[in-house]
């Protein structure tokens, strides 16, 4: 049987893949409740392109299959659910699913002068890594910051390859930090200098367990979340700001 049946079929796929990503259209609404990012659209051609290929050029083996199971617990990891964010305008919210690593008073040279409230939130590789902005404000500047892999839930992931997003608000400067891990390697942002983000709008995502750190100014919000506690990206309250 030949091959080129299957293999135009995966470029037809493989297609649509495309027009989506050059159409910046960055997620597929699958549900009311939950979409998929375009990423783990791609990710999904590609696997089943192969197991169909693979099953059509050695229609003998199951080899195919593997591919084919794979498709799926990838495709779950881009999953992007719906969330509501909460409309009070006191509300910080938290950039990303995970767990509360830290909560503390920082300096971070990246971000500019000056001391920083940094909570940060640890991303396994089973939650959520869809990025999501803290606060409404206008993107100041995006960092790309060069460095290590080391496991995001340890100190030495302070100095791992990182973005970092810089947000001007009516309350002061606010900043976001991607930082990739262990398992992680890529970071995606797709916010832009000069463009609005409103609080919870999806802006990012870091592929395979990372970390994202929210920054704010010392003094001008309290803490809502404790070290270990779980929050959802664009919905739980993780500071409030003072007034």
């Amino acid at each position: 049987m030949s091959p080129y049946p299957a293999a135009r079929r995966f470029f037809r796929f493989s297609g649509t893949v495309v027009g989506l990503i050059s159409g910046r259209k960055t997620r597929v609404q699958l549900t009311p409740n939950m979409g998929v990012d375009v990423n783990g659209i791609a990710a999904a051609a590609l696997l089943t392109g192969v197991a169909l290929v693979a099953k059509t050029v050695l229609p003998w083996s199951r080899a195919w299959l593997l591919p084919a199971a794979a498709a799926v617990p990838v495709t779950a990891f881009f999953r992007d659910p719906t969330r509501r964010t909460p409309t009070d305008s006191d509300a910080v919210v938290a950039a990303a699913d995970g767990r509360v690593l830290s909560i503390g008073h920082v300096t971070d040279e990246r971000l500019g002068a000056g001391e920083w409230l940094r909570i940060a939130v640890f991303l396994s590789v089973l939650d959520v890594h869809v990025n999501r902005s803290p606060v409404s404000g206008r993107v100041l500047a995006i960092t790309e910051s060069v460095g290590g892999y080391a496991a995001a839930q340890t100190s030495g992931a302070e100095h791992n390859v990182a973005q970092y997003t810089l947000l001007e608000t009516s309350r002061g400067k606010v900043g976001v930090a991607q930082r990739s891990g262990l398992v992680a390697r890529r970071i995606v942002n797709r916010a832009q200098v000069g463009k609005r983000l409103n609080a919870g709008e999806r802006f990012g995502l870091i592929r395979f367990g990372s970390r994202t750190d929210v920054y704010l100014p010392v003094g001008a919000a309290l803490p809502c979340v404790a070290v270990g506690d779980r929050v959802l990206g664009g919905e739980t309250i993780i500071a409030r700001w003072k007034r």
